[in-house]
Order: structure tokens, then C-alpha cells, then sequence
């Protein structure tokens, strides 16, 4: 069997007090999990406390509690298959051994650089004011049947430029982003359209659109660019297979092969993350495979996702000392 392993995206927070408190309660394998990393990590470390919402810090804070969970796991040895949410996917690459804990933080934030640098130049080339913003919603709706895709075929149908489905991440919830003008023309025709929606706004503090092709796509050459640079520099750009195989966000495609997982990323980055087709490869191709998921922080969205929609799986979460705590204990007792 296969236990799934998945990890968060870019609009995760991190809690500093939780943290903390995991590092003070693990501290010896804190410290060999930093001394294993080399000289940057305490630096990073340092550098999460003081910067909780830059997205190499949710990267390597997702890459540290990883690299815990392997420590202590009682059952490392069991076949891992790897799903991430956006930047999460990264983070997949970086367990795979791709890279070291200070290239993923410096991919992490040089994607976000060039999702600035790319919506700054789509404004400036659509002489949009610089001071417009682009929002972010969360859509749920309990009565849809497949949310994202109705939502899609509404925005297609009206004369509106920049909104488009950035997560698709179930049948009953997604995430728009467009500019604000755009998403609220939109507001009334939702409600009309959609019994008992609700909208969150979220924060969206670099003011970007997240995945959508029509602002981003230019990040994909210079960011596989950098990647492979990086690769080239630890000698893994020769690697062919992955260690854990990822189930891509792009598609819902399990890649096996180094090359189509760091294409599938960059692609995604500026693509809809289709988390809804993961589920169904969880569900449906890998169905008697995965008998459990553990679910890597910060934060607890993720494994709410995979909670509510692979519900023929043992779900664990593993982002506070509480839950670390379940997860090593009950698979204490599975193995005595």
C-alpha cells in the first residue's frame, strides 16, 4: 500500500506559536533535521519567525515538518505518493531530493518575483492604473454539482477580461481572482446563479492573480529556467525518476518522471490548480493503492480538502504538536 503525502499552497499561514512549539517539543530532532540541512537553515528558520507570509518561508516550513514526519514515522518505508496545492506542488519537487532547503526557498520567492514583475507589465501593457487590485474569492456553494466548471462557463459567457477559476479545489468550492472592478460586476449574477453561495474575499497581499494565463503565462520560460539552472548546479538535472511520484496539479496526472513533474509545475503556475481531478486519481486510479493520507503543514486546509473528498482514506493531519502526536502514536500501535 501507499500512503499519500500532501502539502500546502501559497496562501497558507503560518502560526509562529505552533511552530515553536513543535520545535520546542522536538528539539533534538529539530536540531538534527537543521544540522542535516546545512549552513542556511537556522538562517531560514530565523527568517519564517520574522517572515510567516513569504512564500519560501511556507515552503521550507512545509519542507521542515516533512523532514520531521520522516524522522519519526514509524513506517518510512512505505511507499509515498506526492500531492502539493500551488507552490505545495514545489515542495513536492523538493522532497524528491531535487534540491536543498535554500534552493526551494529561493525558487519559492523568484516564482513570486516573476508573478509580480509579469502582472506589473499586463497592467502597464493594458494601461490598467498600477494602483488597480486584483482580488481573490473563495466561492462555496452546498447546492452546486461542479461549481468550478458552472463558474468558468459563466465569466466565458460575459464580457469580462480579467477573471478566471485560479483553484478548482472541489465541486462545491473554488477560487476566482481578477481585478476588483471585474469580480464585483460579477457578484450579483453569482447569487443569482448559485443558491446559497458564499464568497470570501481573501488577502492577496502582492496584489497578483494567481494562475491566470492570460497575466502569468510569461513566467514559465524564466522560471524552468532557474530551476534547471539550480538542478544543473546539485547535479540531479540527470535524474530521470522520481523517488515519490506526484500527482500534478496541471491535470491530475500521476508523473513519475523528473522532467514532467518540473514541467507540469512550471505549466500549473499559471494554469488552474485542478485539484478536483487529484481526487479522482485518488478515488478512482489508485483506489485499493492508498489506504491513508497524511497531510504536511502549516495550517489544516489541505487536509480538510482531502478529509472531505477522499473519504475511503485514513486522513491524518500533521501541522501542530497535537496532531504530530496522533499520527506517531496511533501508527505506534498499528506496528506493536
Amino acid at each position: 500500500m501507499m500512503r499519500l503525502v500532501t502539502f500546502p499552497g501559497q496562501g497558507t499561514a503560518i502560526s509562529i506559536p505552533v511552530l515553536k512549539s513543535v520545535i520546542r517539543n522536538k528539539a533534538k530532532e529539530f536540531e538534527n533535521i537543521l544540522e542535516r540541512n546545512g549552513n542556511h537553515s537556522k538562517e531560514l528558520l530565523q527568517f519564517i519567525f520574522a517572515n510567516p507570509s513569504s512564500p519560501g518561508s511556507i515552503a521550507v516550513c512545509s519542507n521542515l515538518y516533512y523532514q520531521l514526519y520522516r524522522s519519526s514515522s514509524k513506517r518510512v518505508s512505505e511507499r509515498e505518493i506526492l500531492l502539493g496545492h500551488s507552490l505545495g506542488e514545489l515542495t513536492c519537487l523538493s522532497a524528491n531530493g531535487l534540491f536543498s532547503l535554500k534552493d526551494l526557498f529561493d525558487i519559492a520567492n523568484y516564482r513570486n518575483e516573476l508573478m509580480v514583475r509579469c502582472t506589473e507589465k499586463y497592467l502597464q501593457a493594458h494601461r490598467i492604473s498600477r494602483s488597480s487590485l486584483f482580488e481573490m474569492w473563495a466561492l462555496s456553494s452546498p447546492k452546486a454539482t461542479d461549481l468550478p466548471q458552472e463558474v468558468n462557463q459563466l465569466v466565458s459567457s460575459l464580457p469580462i477580461q480579467t477573471v478566471s477559476i485560479a483553484n478548482a479545489n472541489s465541486v462545491k468550492q473554488c477560487v476566482v481572482t481578477g481585478l476588483v472592478e471585474d469580480l464585483e460586476s460579477l457578484r450579483t449574477e453569482l447569487h443569482l446563479r448559485f443558491p446559497m453561495l458564499r464568497i470570501t474575499e481573501l488577502t492577496n497581499p502582492y496584489n497578483i492573480p494567481f494562475h491566470n494565463k492570460a497575466v502569468l503565462e510569461p513566467t514559465r520560460g524564466p522560471l524552468y529556467d532557474f530551476i534547471w539552472q539550480i538542478l544543473k548546479k546539485n547535479q540531479t538535472h540527470t535524474f530521470t525518476e522520481l523517488e515519490s511520484p506526484i500527482i500534478a496539479n496541471l491535470d491530475g496526472q500521476i508523473s513519475t518522471l523528473v522532467h514532467h513533474a518540473l514541467e507540469k509545475f512550471v505549466k500549473c503556475s499559471s494554469n488552474t490548480v485542478q485539484f478536483t481531478m487529484c481526487y479522482d486519481t485518488i478515488n478512482d486510479s489508485l483506489k485499493g493503492q492508498v489506504d491513508e493520507s497524511v497531510s504536511i503543514g502549516p495550517g489544516s486546509v489541505i487536509y480538510n480538502l482531502i478529509r472531505r473528498n477522499c473519504p475511503n482514506l485514513n486522513n491524518y493531519e500533521y501541522s501542530s504538536l497535537t496532531t504530530i502526536e496522533k499520527f506517531n502514536d496511533d501508527h505506534e500501535i498499528t506496528e506493536q
